[in-house]
């Protein structure tokens, strides 16, 4: 069925005039009749009862009139419905982060968003490295910022923000109290790492091999929040992001070991997949996740890493 001429047959059957519809529509009286002639033919069938001077319709003109009316008001509803995504009065924003940043990093941003645009719903995944970006290429995620390196050909990457990495230990361990800490005091402590697939963990396998060293793994445990209880309760050391920790140092629960011969950082990055366009409400935390960073590396477009 042709949509344009049922729009000019609905507007003769809601004015009931071919006049009116025809000064409604913007077109030629001649035109109008010509179109609902044409309906009719297409459709096998008489919609208007012209043997009287005003516009009657037939028993099949009355039901598709009410047919008109629906699919119409599905159009208008469909038009309003993507000016407020577009205003950003609704949508789904469906984010990703690795324990790291979508524990710590994310949520500010993520209620200052939400402050501005209350309509967009938010959702946020967290779990490892590789486990989010699994999620992003499998379409469940718009965007999402990780701690780890990323090879994925259908990736791209872009720089957020610097992290520092520290060393902690338990306020009473015997470290805490022979500061500055050499790297061979460091490889004599038993360590608590992250699973395999954790980007920090990663990140710190990495710095150790590149300076031909090797540490020694007494425990792996699944997120940042067990590692710091276990090293806490005094059952090894660890090297952690430092916003991980900022509670926990206030409170007494951990300590930070200098180690001048490891300063240790990485950068942060935010991963989207290749070619696919972002929405308005991505658009729209993006824009706000640049205003209100200092620590962004890089306001650049998405791309690709060598």
């Amino acid at each position: 069925m042709n949509l344009h001429l049922l729009r000019i047959f609905a507007t003769v059957a809601e004015y009931g005039s071919f006049s009116q519809a025809a000064q409604r529509l913007y077109i030629s009286q001649p035109a109008v009749s010509k179109a609902v002639q044409e309906l009719e033919r297409q459709l096998g069938t008489i919609l208007i009862d012209r043997s009287g001077h005003k516009v009657l319709l037939s028993e099949a003109g009355i039901l598709l009139q009410q047919h008109a009316q629906q699919i119409f008001a599905l159009e208008r509803s469909a038009e309003t419905t993507l000016e407020q995504l577009h205003g950003l009065e609704r949508g789904h924003l469906a984010l990703g982060g690795s324990h790291t940043t979508g524990t710590y990093l994310l949520p500010p941003t993520l209620g200052l968003f939400h402050r501005q645009y209350p309509g967009i719903k938010l959702s946020l995944e967290i779990g490892n490295t590789q486990q989010v970006v699994d999620r992003l290429l499998a379409g469940m995620l718009d965007t999402a910022f990780v701690e780890g390196p990323v090879e994925e050909a259908n990736v791209l990457i872009r720089p957020w923000r610097v992290d520092k990495l520290v060393v902690i230990a338990s306020p009473d361990h015997p470290l805490v109290n022979q500061q500055p800490v050499s790297l061979d005091q460091l490889l004599a402590e038993p360590f608590i790492m992250r699973e395999q697939g954790s980007g920090t963990r990663t990140i710190i396998e990495q710095a150790f091999r590149e300076r031909n060293l090797r540490i020694q793994i007494a425990m792996e445990l699944g997120s940042n929040q067990v590692v710091k209880q276990a090293v806490s309760a005094g059952l090894g050391i660890s090297i952690v992001s430092e916003s991980t920790i900022i509670v926990a140092l206030k409170a007494g629960m951990l300590a930070v070991l200098d180690v001048p011969d490891f300063a240790l950082t990485r950068t942060l990055a935010q991963i989207a997949v290749k070619g696919r366009l972002p929405s308005y409400a991505l658009s729209a935390f993006q824009k706000l996740l640049t205003e209100n960073s200092n620590e962004i590396v890089s306001t650049s477009s998405l791309s690709s890493t060598s």
